[in-house]
């Protein structure tokens, strides 16, 4: 199965928590402002509270002109904008860990009551072949991964792609070459990262092939412990 097939398999199994996986998206894109304000009040105390230059008039249409005049006044605000600007990040923060926790229990839930219903609907003979614990081990281990790959994965991926471009035109705004400079990384990281993935991704697979074989040895011998402890074969099994 390719990597377009999978995702579009995760996209409509993640189908019903639509408005959650938007929700959950609108509030990790609330990182970008947040980021982008964090340098105005310093900006601020050492442009117009330290230095000597006039604020900016974005800045100056939101503060009082008594606060604007009075370098006291200003850096009690700069010092109130900083406090505000982090409790906002925090909150961002917490609301982000709570939606990440609803939504991936939820897909982790409908996701393996499906991998349920199909390994009842699997025959006899197929269980017989691989064993219960194969299926077992799925349903509890592997059911997970659609939480990683659409909570932690893709969604934060979307976002951070968000905040990147957003610095990077503020950056360019600045000065090109600086962002030019910070941009020279991302081909080799793309690169190394296409180079790497099929060796990872076999390794992951047989990672897994030796859980589930291990698994299925445990669940054997805790299953017929009657009969381990019967002929003493407590060390052959473990």
């Amino acid at each position: 199965m390719t990597d377009v097939a999978l995702y579009r398999r995760l996209l409509r199994q993640a189908r019903p928590y639509w408005l959650h996986l938007a929700g959950l998206f609108g509030i990790g894109l609330l990182a970008s402002p947040l980021a982008l304000l964090n340098p105005v009040p310093l900006k601020i105390v050492v442009d117009s509270v330290l230095g000597t230059r006039p604020l900016s008039p974005a800045v100056r249409a939101l503060l009082p002109e008594t606060v604007a005049g009075s370098r006291d006044a200003l850096l009690v605000a700069a010092v109130g904008l900083l406090l505000a600007v982090a409790a906002l990040a925090q909150l961002q923060a917490l609301a982000n860990k709570f939606m990440q926790a609803y939504v991936g229990e939820r897909l982790v839930l409908g996701f393996r009551t499906q991998l349920v219903r199909q390994a009842q609907r699997l025959s006899l003979s197929y269980h017989d072949s691989k064993g219960a614990a194969d299926s077992l081990y799925r349903i509890q281990q592997d059911a997970s991964v659609i939480d990683k790959i659409m909570v932690e994965g893709i969604i934060p991926f979307i976002s951070a792609a968000v905040t990147l471009g957003t610095m990077i035109v503020v950056t360019a705004r600045l000065d090109w070459q600086l962002a030019l400079v910070a941009l020279a990384v991302s081909p080799p990281l793309f690169v190394l990262s296409r180079l790497y993935r099929p060796r990872m991704r076999r390794q992951h697979r047989h990672i897994k092939k030796l859980e589930s074989s291990a698994l299925a040895v445990v669940q054997e011998t805790l299953g017929a412990l009657r009969v381990v402890k019967a002929f003493g074969g407590e060390q052959r099994e473990t």
